[in-house]
């Protein structure tokens, strides 16, 4: 459950690729990979959250992207509800998780993380402490269903004694993450709503903006409620911090988010003499919503021009690296 590292004598990785949550959405990121590899700058390193997790297991396999592409696109919400959808009394959650898992089971042919062909990160949050959990050994399926388990739609995944849930809940875009790992350069993908595109997170930003809204976030930390709700409320809080964090100037870096010009934010560049990797991000903005599975080829698309519009600032920070 330890975030991936490197011996003294390994060489550094030159190109890390953070990948955020968005659900279909988030088939956007399949595109933006398609683009790298186009131009010859497949990463070394790929983190991931919630959707952009699976995405990134599927692109560490090593398999033929054009395979995965073609698959993607001539997925139907037929071809993925009936697979997830275990309802019953789990505990404040819609779905248990069990049959999800074995999706991504399927899916992924039984792997591990040690038969991937590129390093891969999983990012997922301890639903008890708030605190992010960073998964690199063993099998994928577990790893996966935990980073994509939104609290109060699927039940926590355990895993070594820990209650595990969706890795975008503090943390967008893990790119900070990304960024602490040894990397020269670090793109930051965004496929999610943005915060202005949601009329539900300006409403809460708000809230908790206010004094009520922190007392209540305090108080939901600090008193840790037991039973259902309590967890929940807990999920709700952590994903607070984030939302503060962002509102403050202060948080991942995540495309999107605490950007000090949100409305033209689709590319962002930032480099750092001192030694910490050069970075680079992009939102992706599929025009679809988060449950069009169908339309993936539309988000693969626009995944796809957006990272090429980057190509020519990845080169030049590789270049300076």
């Amino acid at each position: 459950m330890n975030p991936l590292g490197q011996d003294a004598a390994a060489p550094r990785r030159r190109l890390g690729v953070a990948l955020g949550g968005g659900s279909a959405r988030g088939y956007a990121h399949l595109g933006a990979l398609a683009s790298l590899e186009r131009h010859g700058l497949a990463p070394d390193l790929v983190v991931g959250t919630s959707f952009g997790a699976v995405v990134g297991a599927l692109y560490a396999t090593g398999r033929d992207l054009a395979d995965i592409l073609a698959e993607a696109e001539a997925m139907r919400r037929r071809d993925v509800f009936p697979h997830i959808a275990d309802f019953g009394l789990h505990r404040a959650a819609l779905f248990g998780g069990e049959r999800l898992e074995a999706y991504f089971d399927r899916l992924l042919e039984g792997r591990t993380f040690a038969d991937l062909a590129v390093e891969l990160v999983v990012v997922t949050t301890d639903i008890d402490t708030g605190e992010q959990v960073l998964l690199s050994e063993g099998r994928l399926a577990p790893a996966l269903r935990a980073s994509a388990s939104i609290p109060g739609i699927f039940a926590p995944a355990l895993i070594d004694g820990r209650r595990l849930v969706d890795g975008g809940i503090g943390s967008p875009v893990p790119l900070s993450t990304l960024e602490s790992m040894d990397v020269e350069v670090a793109i930051g993908i965004g496929a999610g709503l943005e915060a202005r595109d949601s009329g539900a997170i300006r409403l809460a930003r708000r809230f908790l903006a206010t004094p009520q809204g922190r007392r209540w976030h305090q108080a939901v930390v600090q008193r840790r409620p037991g039973g259902a709700i309590g967890r929940l409320g807990r999920a709700l809080a952590f994903a607070a911090e984030g939302w503060l964090a962002d509102a403050g100037g202060a948080g991942d870096g995540s495309p999107g988010a605490g950007s000090p010009d949100e409305a033209s934010l689709a590319l962002e560049g930032s480099y750092d003499s001192a030694g910490a990797p050069r970075r680079l991000e992009v939102h992706t903005r599929p025009p679809i919503h988060w449950l069009n599975f169908h339309r993936a080829s539309e988000a693969i698309r626009a995944g796809d021009a957006a990272l090429s519009r980057l190509v020519p600032q990845v080169r030049l920070a590789l270049a300076e690296a």
